[in-house]
């Protein structure tokens, strides 16, 4: 089973949560809790195998 090392990180100046993913930033949430849940939901769709990548 694959580990993914994941990390938040609170910015005072923009007051969002900076959300981190095996050293990679994957986005912001307003809360911390927020930033928990979205990313708690990533790795599992990862470990799934249902995360598809969209290109921007």
């Amino acid at each position: 089973m694959a580990m993914y090392e994941k990390a938040i990180v609170y910015d005072p100046e923009t007051r969002d949560f900076a959300m981190y993913l095996d050293g990679e930033l994957v986005g912001f949430a307003r809360t911390y809790q927020e930033a928990e849940e979205a990313l708690d939901a990533l790795v599992s769709e990862l470990l799934s195998g249902r995360y598809v990548c969209e290109a921007a």
